[in-house]
């Protein structure tokens, strides 16, 4: 197994193919979403393009991605060895 330099075909032939409709196979298939949230945690701006697949709710995508977002600003906080 390598950690950085990817898989080999062996270990990529074990792993399950991807969903249709992913781009998980084609070249030039990236999602791209910008997000503006305020402190209070409401999304002020969002805008997509090029995303192929939706499986939730806006509202909940905004909700994960801010969650996602404080979590990893708690955990660089907690970490930051200038502190």
């Amino acid at each position: 197994m390598q950690f950085f330099g990817g898989s080999t075909t062996a270990e990529a032939s074990l792993l399950p193919a991807a969903p249709p409709g992913t781009g998980a196979s084609g070249a030039g298939n990236n999602a791209n979403m910008l997000y503006i949230f305020n402190r209070a945690g409401i999304c002020l701006l969002y805008r997509e393009w090029n995303r192929p697949l939706r499986t939730l709710d806006p509202q909940q995508d905004h909700k994960l991605m801010f969650g996602l977002l404080f979590s990893l600003r708690s955990f660089t906080a907690k970490i930051d060895p200038t502190v």
